[in-house]
């Protein structure tokens, strides 16, 4: 059943030339990692387009997110792929130099160029190539828990990184066995919560983790080694540790944390009413300029698409702004709890947002997010950076020596790049 037709707009019209084409019977396939329930906004714009259109069919195809790149590279060869992808902004340099993306054309790509931030198109532009339409946005922030932190003393959270230094010592809590109970300070075991947080300090501090053109790093700048040698100094002081990590933030063991906007389901569940009164946020501490890292998810068509003008159409009509509300795109986003790209979308959001999400939006309307890096083999970049990290962490290697070798290594991949 269609719903939500308000707001086709040209997006359609493009599609009803005449009768004949009009009823030509084409099938637009979409691949996305959403489970049906997070799906249901997209759906339910799909039924309205399909209805605007007639012998247009939208079919949703979705693949557990750890599966999609995979599956979109197999799917290729086996000559299947869909028509488009909602795909994560660090995979682009891959898909692309493969040569499984279709530019947009010019319409589509002034459309972006005027309702999306300057950061935001940057996520998902490559080289000055743009290849889509912005989707989810993650940003991070230093997320901190007001309770601890006024146990402490303290009733505002920290601006530089010495006054968080001064706070997480405070809050920090050691047991008999010298083991932390609570600290000050956590960072995670994935990849990305030791990578994204450095990245995002390193915007903070002014200076990006690579060069504009993606074939460098400025991973031996002072200003890296800093932000290295302040955290590893947090772990050699014990006022955070391996046994306490960004996961224990919801058991009132942490003070502090960089996390991104998304862990917000994961709060209100363990806080429940007491969430807005426990959980804070605020612009990563600095010394430097300010600043923080996003990245974002894509709408992209696939270079081997038979129905390009009518995928580009749809992916429009899902992120144009609707009348007195989200894009189905926003909609959707809403309903998982994460941010649309669009300057629209993210107005609708604010005015309606609680505290918690208000600040991460203002880290992208207010220009202080910068995209992640966008690099050549991002993955493996990031798994180098990771490895070298735990090594200044745990005392194994100075922060300088860390990340020269890691720099060296990621070097060698990034020359690598056609």
């Amino acid at each position: 059943m269609a719903r939500g037709i308000a707001g086709l707009g040209g997006a359609c019209l493009a599609l009803m030339g005449g009768a004949g084409a009009a009823q030509e019977a084409r099938t637009i396939q979409v691949a996305t990692h959403y489970t049906p329930e997070q799906a249901a906004p997209l759906e339910a714009c799909f039924d309205a387009f399909e209805a605007a259109n007639p012998g247009v069919t939208v079919e949703h195809q979705q693949t557990a997110y750890g599966d999609f790149l995979q599956t979109i590279l197999t799917s290729r060869v086996g000559g299947t792929s869909p028509d488009i992808y909602n795909v994560y902004s660090v995979w682009v340099p891959q898909l692309a130099s493969a040569g499984v993306l279709e530019p947009p054309p010019a319409d589509i790509a002034e459309f972006v160029a005027a309702n999306y931030a300057p950061a935001t198109q940057g996520a998902v532009t490559i080289g000055g190539q743009l290849w889509g339409i912005p989707t989810e946005l993650s940003v991070y922030a230093l997320v901190y828990n007001k309770a601890l932190l006024a146990e402490a003393g303290y009733t505002e959270p920290p601006k530089t990184w010495a006054e968080l230094r001064e706070i997480a010592q405070k809050i920090t809590r050691v047991n008999d066995q010298g083991n932390i109970d609570v600290g000050g300070y956590a960072y995670g075991t994935t990849v990305a919560e030791g990578v994204h947080p450095f990245y995002a300090q390193m915007f903070a501090a002014g200076v990006p983790p690579f060069a504009e053109d993606g074939r460098s790093t400025n991973l031996t700048s002072p200003e890296a080694v800093r932000i290295l040698s302040d955290q590893a100094a947090l772990f050699a002081d014990g006022i955070t540790g391996n046994e306490i990590v960004v996961d224990n933030f919801v058991s009132n063991a942490v003070g502090m944390q960089i996390a991104a906007n998304w862990n917000k389901f994961g709060y209100q569940e363990a806080y429940g009413e007491a969430f807005a009164d426990t959980v804070g946020v605020a612009p990563i501490p600095t010394d430097g300029p300010g600043g923080t890292m996003l990245y974002s998810f894509l709408w992209t068509v696939d270079a081997a698409s038979d129905v390009k003008d009518d995928a580009w159409a749809l992916l429009r009509f899902l992120s144009e702004p609707r009348e007195g509300g989200l894009s189905c795109t926003g909609e959707a986003m809403a309903a998982m709890g994460a941010f649309a790209g669009s300057d629209a979308d993210l107005a609708a959001m604010t005015a309606t947002a609680d505290d918690f999400d208000r600040a991460f939006i203002a880290e992208v309307t207010e220009g202080r997010a910068v995209t992640q890096p966008n690099v050549w083999q991002a993955s493996e970049v990031d798994r180098i950076l990771r490895g070298y990290i735990d090594q200044a962490w745990s005392g194994g290697m100075a922060p300088a020596d860390a990340l020269a070798a890691a720099d060296a290594e990621i070097q060698a991949i990034l020359s690598e790049q056609p």
